[in-house]
């Protein structure tokens, strides 16, 4: 099956691709010592039925530990550019941005379930210095995280190709594209 036209690379400097969504509920989500953002996040989602949500403007908040994705090099294949690994860092960092997504992906039993994608920046505990990446299962807030999240309403998934080819495929964060609900 052929790629998708959203998968593939950019013909030109100023090709996109778009879809028009309606902002649905908006909530301030709040997370005290102990909580992991990412599974907090996502059983808030499955029990508010967020299908698609965005989460942004965190404020106040800490981590320990921090566990994150970052890009590194791929010493089996230096051309793998998009080869991640799971760093930790134990001191406090402080929280100074986050923003991401819920949404949904293949459970691997036919069925679909909520997911947390989130990018953070934080620092500033003892010799910690600044820190990016993808917040993983296994951080834990320290003190309080206070994050925006926005319910998005009248999208629903498109699915890479490949997966309508391999049921098995399982993508922890998949690069989905989406399509309107709205009558036309």
């Amino acid at each position: 099956m052929e790629m998708q036209d959203w998968q593939k690379p950019a013909v030109n400097e100023t090709d996109f691709h778009c879809v028009e969504a309606t902002r649905g509920r908006e909530f301030i989500v709040r997370l005290t010592t102990g909580a992991d953002p990412v599974k907090a996040l996502k059983r808030f989602a499955e029990e508010k039925h967020i299908r698609f949500g965005k989460i942004h403007a965190a404020f106040m908040g800490g981590f320990e530990p921090c566990r994150y994705d970052v890009w590194a090099p791929d010493a089996r294949d230096l051309s793998n550019k998009s080869y991640e690994v799971t760093a930790t860092r134990q001191n406090i960092t402080m929280l100074s941005a986050m923003g991401g997504m819920i949404g949904i992906r293949p459970d691997g039993k036919g069925g679909e379930e909520s997911f947390v994608a989130a990018h953070f920046v934080a620092g500033g505990g003892w010799d910690t210095g600044t820190i990016a990446g993808h917040l993983e299962e296994g951080t834990r807030v320290f003190g309080v995280m206070q994050v925006f999240v926005t319910e998005i309403l009248d999208i629903d998934v498109i699915y890479p190709c490949q997966l309508y080819q391999d049921d098995a495929a399982f993508d922890k964060y998949p690069e989905n594209w989406y399509k309107s609900t709205k009558e036309q």
